[in-house]
């Protein structure tokens, strides 16, 4: 019997195709399009200011591009490429026909479907959306993905917010600052030579409850705010640099009016 995959209704898939497919993606998007073979890939679409419009996982299927992306966004994102696309012979397809289907419990098996931000999530395929072996258990890849300090676009982080480098895109291999130009590299690049974010998403556990945008308080100081909380994990916006020792364990931070409290800790792929 085969194994059932959890469906992921909150995702679209869209179709770049056309001869002009790859050169189009590759110099407006953040991932090395020239690069995608037989894997998945991660990538967004910033402003021209350098803010993190849409990310996405974006894959080859023969001279196509299958973009997987939140499907509150994709709407507003094949606005945005049409009118980048200028005189570039491609076409934009919203396929109904397919869906996302992940395994939280493999990141090993099929190493083409490896979630290309980090193994520990697991496997991510495309399939078609009546796929009969699959499972509306969707709350417990958003677990995984809040106890690991992943965010999304569409899913607690509003478009054109936050830059990349805040909700770890650098970290998650969402940025090739070796590929040559794309919208808002300018901003991204700069941030990223300077090597240290102001600013970070990192996980934190609590058995209070929090609600999105509620702020959080350290040293009598305003540091950033809730982004997302499922029972009691939940991922917050923080000012890094503000942080004692961030390298420390755990570290207590309390809410506006002091009565609830987050452990936060820095997530797993932060660099040592």
């Amino acid at each position: 019997m085969k194994k059932k995959l959890i469906k992921l209704s909150d995702r679209s898939i869209l179709q770049v195709e056309g001869i002009d497919g790859e050169k189009f993606l590759q110099g407006i998007v953040t991932c090395n399009v020239e690069k995608i073979a037989n894997k998945l890939s991660y990538g967004s679409i910033l402003t021209p200011q350098g803010k993190l419009l849409y990310d996405f996982i974006i894959s080859r299927q023969n001279n196509n591009f299958l973009i997987d992306i939140y499907k509150s966004n994709i709407d507003d994102f094949i606005k945005l490429l049409n009118m980048y696309k200028l005189k570039s012979d491609i076409k934009l397809i919203k396929r109904e026909d397919l869906s996302v289907f992940v395994d939280i419990n493999d990141g090993h098996s099929d190493n083409e479907n490896i979630d290309p931000r980090l193994a520990s999530i697991g496997l991510r395929k495309i399939l078609k959306s009546d796929y009969e072996y699959s499972s509306h258990e969707k709350i417990l890849y958003e677990k995984k993905l809040i106890k690991l300090g992943i965010a999304e676009t569409g899913d607690g982080i509003k478009p054109g917010d936050i830059f990349p480098i805040e909700a770890n895109l650098d970290y998650l291999n969402g940025i090739d600052f070796q590929k040559g130009c794309f919208i808002g590299q300018e901003v991204s690049s700069r941030m990223y030579r300077r090597g240290k974010a102001k600013k970070r998403i990192v996980c934190f556990k609590s058995n209070d409850n929090f609600t999105n945008n509620d702020e959080l308080v350290y040293n009598n100081k305003t540091i950033g705010t809730v982004i997302k909380k499922i029972e009691d994990y939940g991922i917050a916006l923080i000012k890094i640099d503000k942080i004692i020792n961030p390298e420390r364990e755990t570290i207590t931070i309390t809410s506006k009016d002091g009565i609830k409290s987050i452990d936060i800790n820095l997530p797993t792929f932060f660099p040592i």
